[in-house]
């Protein structure tokens, strides 16, 4: 049965490795999202350590010690970081290595003063509170997962699991020096049945958290990956891409909506007599202005194509829009333009309605189109309601 628990622990480091070095690939081949690269890196240590504690190599326990211990905190802190990094979150990082150098220490103490039940449990307490203390931090910033999908839940569960079982092991360690014993036996002295089982259970722990944060880190990198390619890369407003995402997934979901269909008055002009860079400019400006104009949640706003934009309001009055609409090209027209070219001035002509979510967005677009160029054939810098105004 020992032998059998062996060869399967054995095997532990390896899948881990693997999974490392997939992630490293992801990050290298796919996007270069810093979350892959700080989980590669902790999977590669705890793969190590793992494989070092196992194989007890080197012989000199001393040594093995502090090598694996230094395996275990560069996991410690790098699946911490990885983790914080995947929800968008940050760590204190002077806390972090504080933390870490005080641990350093002691584990490298430990493994210098003679083999006594101190120094054991010394070398066992300074890794495993710090991975305590890091997965708490994590467990801290990732803590609104527990509402999140079936993957996520079950990553949250298993994190807790493990938080657990190190917890117990350091109790159960603190108050058991022959255990402690036990796992400091050098490789010619076999470990006892019953602390293969243990370790056993805390390989399996460890393995199945290092593949659900694996199958976490993927999911969140296609979102990631899709949502960039929602946007547009001048401006960071939604794309034609983002807007047919919104008509099929977000727009069922509303009873009615308001609509802004914008573009820059003679933005050609501003092209052949600034140049391209300052058209660029005042397209990026116009975004943040109309951005900063509409406040109100939820609202997209969309770059169709070179100077023309929309803006979808979710349940906008006319009233309501059409006062926004005058402010935003209010805003437009007193804007001082100066700061991207001397003497430059800027108006905008839109087209606004109001719709259900029954009518077909085609026949939208089309007549919120038809108003657009109403404002344009008839003075522009102006905004049109109906196509009788």
């Amino acid at each position: 049965m020992t032998g059998i628990l062996l060869s399967v622990m054995l095997a532990y480091p390896l899948t881990i490795l693997l999974m490392g070095i997939l992630l490293c690939l992801i990050y290298f081949l796919v996007a270069k999202a810093r979350y892959l690269i700080y989980l590669s890196i902790a999977f590669g240590g705890m793969s190590l350590g793992i494989g070092l504690q196992i194989a007890h190599t080197p012989d000199n326990v001393s040594l093995n010690v502090t090598l694996s211990g230094i395996c275990f905190l560069v996991f410690s802190y790098f699946v911490t970081q990885g983790i914080v990094t995947l929800e968008g979150r940050k760590l204190n990082q002077s806390l972090c290595f504080s933390i870490l150098i005080v641990s350093f220490i002691i584990r490298c103490t430990s493994s210098l003063m003679p083999s006594t039940d101190l120094a054991d449990f010394m070398r066992v307490f300074s890794v495993y509170t710090v991975l305590l203390v890091f997965l708490v931090l994590a467990l801290w910033h990732v803590r609104h997962l527990v509402f999140g999908d079936i993957l996520e839940k079950i990553w949250v569960f298993v994190l807790v699991l493990w938080f657990m079982s190190l917890a117990w092991r350091l109790a159960y360690l603190s108050y058991s020096p022959e255990m402690l014993r036990i796992l400091f036996l050098e490789n010619k002295n076999p470990f006892y049945e019953h602390f293969y089982r243990l370790q056993h259970i805390f390989y399996l722990l460890i393995l199945s958290f290092s593949v659900l944060t694996l199958l976490l880190a993927i999911k969140r990198l296609i979102r990631d990956v899709n949502r960039k390619s929602f946007f547009d890369i001048l401006t960071g407003a939604y794309n034609r891409l983002g807007l047919q995402h919104f008509i099929e997934f977000d727009l069922p979901k509303l009873s009615k909506f308001s609509l802004i269909m914008l573009d820059i008055d003679f933005f050609k002009e501003v092209n052949s007599q600034y140049g391209h860079p300052i058209g660029d400019a005042v397209i990026k400006r116009i975004v943040v202005l109309i951005q900063e104009s509409m406040v109100v949640n939820e609202e997209k706003v969309i770059r169709l194509g070179g100077e023309e934009f929309m803006v979808i309001l979710p349940e906008l009055d006319k009233d309501r829009l059409r006062k926004k609409a005058e402010k935003l090209r209010y805003d437009i027209e007193n804007y001082d333009f100066s700061e991207i070219a001397v003497g430059l001035n800027i108006t905008v002509s839109m087209g606004i309605g109001e719709y259900a979510t029954t009518q077909d967005f085609q026949d939208i677009y089309t007549e919120i189109d038809q108003k657009l160029s109403y404002a344009k054939t008839n003075g522009r810098n102006q905004v049109v309601s109906c196509l009788s105004s």
